[in-house]
């Protein structure tokens, strides 16, 4: 089952349903997560970088959104002359929050800047920076962390942008699977010549290196490495270091 804006992965193995939950999640690979001794499942990783990709806390996708709606707006506003906007700041706050009653609720706030530079009068890109705060309490995991991004969007001309993503998540989340642990994580998201399609705004293709680290509650510090590859259709795959593959969907 699809839910329209908010993430779920699912088993491409041994697929089953994991009930009341707003996430799917699972492995393609044949081997389990059974080790109940480790500091964090690599399922509750999963969950933990799925919702950075997808969640509507102000992940990654959202801000590719919200990027390529300010560029169409910079250009409707100055009737497609985007060279009237060569070297010009600009600041704003992006923000937004769940409805009441949600299944899974969120809050985001981030102040914004950006600026588009050129070649002599030719537009060449634009740099978007965005620091602020993010949250989410899913049925699967809950998190409060302070997140940051850097966007570069090329392409300027094209009926598609190209985005260059350095996204950061930093704060403490909650695990409600496996052995419901806490932890602390730094996670990092690096995706490089992401496709945007110009009139719907949505991602077309593209890759991006996850990775993170962190501290459990009892003291063990875990690290791991994935792949996200952005299929379209508002659904990727993220492979895990070990080869367990999971696919999001938003």
């Amino acid at each position: 089952m699809k839910r329209e804006r908010n993430p779920f992965i699912r088993f491409t193995s041994t697929v089953f349903l994991l009930t009341a939950t707003g996430i799917m999640l699972g492995m393609s690979s044949c081997k389990k997560d059974n080790d109940t001794s480790a500091s964090v499942s690599e399922e509750e990783i999963a969950e933990s970088i799925s919702q950075s990709v997808a969640t509507d806390g102000g992940g990654l996708v959202v801000q590719a959104t919200a990027t390529a709606t300010a560029v169409n707006n910079a250009a409707a506003r100055i009737g497609g002359k985007l060279s009237d906007q060569c070297g010009v700041p600009h600041t704003d706050v992006f923000s937004g929050s769940s409805a009441a009653g949600a299944l899974v609720t969120f809050s985001y706030s981030f102040s914004r800047n950006w600026l588009l530079t050129c070649n002599g009068t030719t537009p060449q890109q634009f740099e978007f920076n965005y620091k602020g705060k993010a949250t989410y309490d899913a049925p699967r995991m809950s998190s409060d962390d302070s997140a940051t991004a850097k966007i570069v969007v090329t392409n300027l001309d094209s009926s598609y942008y190209l985005y260059n993503h350095q996204y950061t998540r930093e704060g403490s989340q909650v695990s409600k699977i496996r052995n419901k642990r806490s932890f602390k994580s730094l996670i990092f998201i690096s995706a490089t010549d992401i496709k945007i399609d110009k009139s719907t705004l949505k991602i077309v293709s593209g890759t991006a290196t996850a990775t993170v680290s962190g501290e459990g509650a009892d003291g063990h510090s875990f690290n791991y490495t994935g792949t996200v590859t952005f299929l379209g259709n508002q659904t990727a795959t993220l492979v895990l270091g070990n080869g367990g593959t999971y696919t999001i969907t938003w």
